[in-house]
């Protein structure tokens, strides 16, 4: 048996659209078929829990490794020991490297920190790291990045937990960020600022000898730090590294992940940004404009960004929240004035905008990391904020240019759920409404669509999805796998899933995929 006469680059087009399974059913066919889909068969590794190590450490499942493992592009793994035996008993041209739940198998950068540092040496190739626990040795691993990481592109080192950060000074953040690979992309960070009384002399000095350098940035757009700052933030980012990153949009400061805007748009840092950019990053608070008028509010909004003498100003972060009266004037402001540069946008209570103002927003804002437009928030009176709410025919009428939103909090709706026979009274749902419109593979028709728009979020952090007060929400996303939820197996990121005032149908299935599947998850909402 012949394979049809396609060229490899058709084939390699195919690959995305199968699974594990299909591979290897493909590969099992004949020796041509096997030399060419085994390469997909181990492009990608994933060994998320326990139940997955014991097949993948079977005698047959290493020598196979062994005579593959030249195909190896991607390890997603939650056990080091496991990267480890790959990495170093293999000749890897390694893209991405992704360790998840490391506490876990903790010895791994306590009792044997050059392992790690020994894994980066032999991975020139890496695109994409990932760790979801600091290094000890953080020094010394952020200057192996500089040193033999140059394809760098996206940098995620989280410890969500705030326990294992060890201590920098800034001086070290600043260093590494001017010499950071000039392929990065993203850069997120955590960050534990020691008192100076509490150095260790002792410690070997790895970047000392990058302190009076600088390297070019042109493709880095977001750097984000989360963890225990102090008050030195002013004192990372030099003027000659914001130079260095003219694309640079997304500066983020998370004390415990609450935004910290007034750093960026007020004070010592922000002053440094003007001098280093010639631009003046502006934040406007919703106290300021909670009762004025939707054109007001939008003549506000467009007024406010312009050239200023030798300076542009831009909005950074806009917070309508309680802004009744924002509505389609305020998001068309938004949308012409806004395209770029808007990384946090709160739209709570904004009672007049409507369903297309939202996509309007989300298919233009292009650096928006933050996006506020549905969630409980009790005003001063103990009311409840009512909020916008998307239609799921406009979310699907174009696609969103936010591909860097790290959190988003938005009610979806209008999705049809006959499978929804009563409401949230137990009452029968009338023959003709609008719930029970056509079948209910038409409904997953729908909700895949949606699943794949928000599956495109690759770096979401946090989702919640919901009505935002009241009643519990019929038509909305079932969050199944039935209704296409493994669309968003590329969240690996999420940490937070908010089902809240949904009327989902996640059962045992659908609950274990989401642990299986995003292994920085932490906690579902509303279950």
């Amino acid at each position: 048996m012949t394979t049809a006469p396609l060229p490899t680059e058709v084939l390699d087009h195919i690959a995305p659209f199968l699974d594990l399974p299909d591979f290897a059913l493909l590969a099992r066919v004949c020796k041509e078929w096997h030399q060419i889909w085994t390469r997909h068969l181990w492009r990608s590794i994933h060994v998320r829990h326990d139940d997955h190590l014991d097949p993948f450490n079977s005698s047959e499942a290493t020598k196979s490794r062994l005579q593959h493992g030249k195909h190896i592009r991607a390890l997603h793994v939650y056990n080091f020991s496991l990267a480890e035996q790959i990495m170093l008993d293999t000749t890897i041209r390694l893209h991405t490297l992704d360790l998840l739940d490391t506490s876990r198998t903790l010895g791994l950068y306590s009792s044997q920190p050059d392992i790690l540092i020994q894994i980066l040496q032999k991975s020139p190739t890496l695109v994409t790291l990932k760790l979801a626990e600091c290094p000890l040795e953080y020094e010394r691993f952020l200057c192996t990045i500089i040193e033999y990481l140059p394809r760098l592109k996206t940098l995620d080192v989280l410890d969500a937990e705030m326990a294992q950060i060890p201590k920098l000074n800034e001086e070290t953040v600043k260093t590494f960020l001017a010499n950071a690979p000039s392929s990065i992309e993203y850069i997120q960070m955590a960050v534990h600022f020691h008192d100076s009384e509490d150095w260790d002399a002792m410690n070997e000095p790895w970047l000392s000898k990058y302190y009076s350098k600088t390297t070019s940035h042109p493709t880095l757009t977001v750097v984000s730090f989360n963890g225990h700052m102090g008050d030195r933030v002013p004192l990372v980012l030099s003027e000659d590294f914001l130079q260095s990153a003219p694309k640079l949009k997304a500066i983020e400061f998370l004390q415990e992940n609450i935004p910290r805007t007034d750093w960026v748009t007020s004070g010592a840092l922000h002053k440094t940004i003007q001098r280093a950019t010639s631009r003046s990053l502006k934040r406007l608070a919703s106290s300021v404009i909670l009762h004025f008028p939707d054109m007001d509010i939008a003549q506000l909004i467009t007024t406010g960004q312009g050239n200023r003498g030798n300076l542009s100003e831009v909005w950074y972060s806009l917070d309508l929240e309680g802004c009744k009266n924002a509505g389609a004037a305020t998001s068309q402001a938004i949308v012409k004035t806004c395209p770029q540069d808007l990384t946090e946008l709160s739209v709570v209570g904004c009672e007049a905008m409507g369903s297309q103002d939202l996509q309007a927003i989300l298919s233009t804002a292009v650096d928006l990391r933050v996006l506020d437009a549905s969630r409980i928030s009790d005003d001063d009176d103990g009311e409840s904020y009512l909020c916008p709410g998307l239609l799921a025919q406009d979310m699907l009428l174009s696609t969103w240019a936010c591909k860097w939103l790290r959190t988003l909090s938005i009610e979806i709706c209008g999705i049809p759920r006959p499978d929804i026979q009563e409401n949230q009274y137990g009452e029968p749902i009338p023959e003709g409404h609008p719930m029970h419109s056509g079948t209910d593979e038409e409904s997953h028709v729908i909700q895949r669509k949606i699943y794949r728009q928000l599956g495109s979020l690759v770096y979401l952090e946090e989702l919640y999805l919901g009505n935002s007060h009241g009643e519990n929400q019929l038509n909305c996303l079932s969050m199944t796998l039935e209704s296409g939820l493994d669309l968003l197996d590329g969240l690996l990121a999420l940490r937070v899933l908010g089902v809240g005032k949904m009327h989902h149908r996640i059962e045992t299935a659908d609950h274990d995929w989401m642990w299986r599947t995003w292994c920085r998850l932490e906690t579902i909402l509303g279950l």
